[in-house]
């Protein structure tokens, strides 16, 4: 029988042939006691409140004794796995893993680098979550690596499986790394792809919104931050946010030669910082700690994601990258994605929230939910708003909700949250109203918006869209002419279908002819013109200078 060696768990991990997208894991498990030992794998991932079930990429699993022999391994359900050690020692479950996946959540190999996001791939193993664990990844030795991996002795240390969990690992021979100090906060900047842009003007971009943050509340969570950058020669545009880090996967990277672009890249930049407090660390009751076992509901969605939306985009613009034309501009995005969606007569943005384990992150049936983000965004901006009306503003209830909550990790519910919002009031019948109608109720926000909109010197305009089917009847195509939406007041609404294919169409002096086919029957439609304007496009106009909005501003 072999001496017991170790007291850590630890992980190393392979890619013997990169091109077939596995990496080759083993996982030590020092073994004191003779009871059974359970591995969980995480079923889902902070950030995204949705089973991904990343089991489906393991293949070949099998457990070794202390003396090397396989022994008996049962899976108890879907991603749990157990085996009863017959002696002390350190046991090794080793399997594959399939990184065929590029997002800013997933794992990715090839011939060229090594992308891992620990959750998807890293068992936990039961009882022991508060323990250390080491992880060693092998990789060529011409490649350079980055990581939120914190770093001991040259050796990457996470304090216990949560810290793990959301941590992540990028080695490759094309990195470029810069970096920046903010506070005696170390920032790096990491790219791996083409930068078709001017990285010294990059990071001073990225200095002055994280400066502007960390004023905000006044100090940084962590000591180091990484924000790691995949940049792809295709179209994509997507985010996650880690306690010590970030990963933006963006394409094309050709088009951040395009200043629409790089707008899009220094939003999500911004976004995700602004989560390194909230979300990161000011978060729902319900999900500290993780439980990546299972479903972890909660209703918090307008404070996670919609109040982490409107506040990036407000430091871009109290940073000064953004124009304040350049806020409108992206202020109308928010707008015109949520006038095209009717979810909100249909289901509360908590109802939205606690059903994003169904399909929070897909279309869904027509019309049934709001987005935490955008609709979210709006409920924020409007309480920031009213609350600026008491000399106040969301922003100091984010940094009640951080020292109260954030900083000594303690979840919050939703009662302590509107708790501090009611301390900044004197009038909480007002607050309270708003809550009931549109925070827990189903109506419309738009008026509220353009109410406050208005107490900032903005004037909202509408006009519209340049496909006159949609504006004029309540019709939105796909490129290939399929109905993919109906506007529910329009005469649309009771004579076509989603996915009704129009062949063919003819305006006439008293409304519109359609030949469609409608799941291979062919059919004709007749609709009458109207002075309605359904779906629309949003303008913010800026009528003048505003004291209030200076405030706003600066604040």
């Amino acid at each position: 029988m072999k001496s017991f060696k170790s007291t850590m768990i630890n992980y190393s991990i392979a890619s013997r042939n990169p091109v077939s997208q596995y990496i080759q894991i083993t996982l030590c498990v020092p073994v004191k006691h003779l009871s059974p030992v359970r591995l969980q794998l995480p079923a889902w991932r902070a950030g995204r409140y949705q089973l991904a079930n990343y089991v489906q990429n393991i293949r070949n699993l099998q457990v070794l004794s202390p003396n090397g022999e396989p022994i008996s391994t049962s899976k108890l359900i879907k991603d749990l796995w157990e085996f009863i050690p017959d002696h002390v020692g350190e046991y090794h479950v080793c399997y594959e893993y399939y990184c065929a996946k590029m997002d800013a959540g997933s794992c990715w190999v090839d011939d060229e680098q090594i992308y891992l996001n620990f959750v998807n791939c890293c068992f936990e193993v039961e009882g022991r979550a508060d323990e250390k664990i080491k992880i060693e990844v092998s990789y060529p030795p011409h490649f350079q690596i980055c990581t939120t991996l914190p770093t001991e002795n040259n050796e990457f240390i996470a304090s216990n499986f949560q810290q793990l969990a959301d941590s992540s690992f990028l080695a490759s021979s094309r990195l470029t790394h810069d970096s920046f100090e903010v506070s005696e906060v170390n920032f790096h900047l990491w790219f791996h792809g083409n930068a078709y842009f001017d990285l010294a003007r990059f990071k001073e971009n990225i200095k002055q919104f994280t400066e502007k943050q960390i004023e905000a509340f006044g100090e940084f969570p962590e000591a180091e931050y990484h924000f790691i950058y995949l940049l792809l020669p295709y179209s994509h545009y997507h985010g996650v946010e880690h306690q010590r880090g970030t990963v933006i996967t963006f394409g094309s990277e050709e088009s951040l030669k395009e200043h629409e672009h790089m707008n899009e890249l220094m939003g999500v930049s911004c976004h995700e910082l602004y989560h390194a407090w909230n979300v990161c660390q000011i978060r729902p009751r319900e999900i500290l700690p993780y439980d990546f076992s299972k479903e972890a509901y909660h209703k918090a969605g307008w404070m996670v994601e919609g109040v982490t939306t409107y506040m990036g985009d407000l430091f871009l613009l109290r940073s000064g990258y953004f124009s304040l034309k350049e806020y409108c501009q992206t202020f109308e995005k928010v707008l015109n994605r949520e006038s095209v969606n009717f979810g909100w007569q249909n289901q509360s943005i908590l109802e939205s929230s606690f059903d994003l384990w169904i399909d929070g992150y897909t279309a869904g049936i027509p019309d049934k939910k709001v987005s935490i983000y955008t609709h979210g965004a709006l409920i924020a901006f409007c309480l920031d708003a009213m609350l600026l009306d008491e000399n106040s503003s969301l922003h100091q209830v984010m940094k009640i909700l951080w020292k109260r909550f954030g900083k000594p990790k303690i979840g919050y519910t939703l009662e302590d949250v509107w708790e501090v919002v009611l301390s900044q009031t004197n009038h909480p019948i007002y607050f309270n109203q708003f809550y009931e109608d549109y925070i827990a109720g189903k109506e419309d926000i738009f008026p509220v918006v353009e109410k406050h909109l208005a107490s900032l010197g903005f004037d909202i305009t509408t006009k519209e869209k340049e496909d006159e089917l949609s504006s004029a009847f309540g019709i939105v195509q796909l490129a290939e002419g399929k109905i993919n939406k109906l506007h529910p007041a329009s005469e649309a609404y009771t004579k076509l279908m989603v996915g009704d294919l129009v062949k063919t169409q003819e305006l006439h002096t008293h409304g519109l002819k359609l030949s469609i086919n409608r799941f291979g029957r062919d059919l004709e439609v007749e609709l009458q013109i109207t002075n309605t304007l359904y779906f629309k496009d949003y303008v913010l106009l800026d009528k003048k200078n505003n004291p209030k909005r200076d405030i706003w501003i600066n604040v």
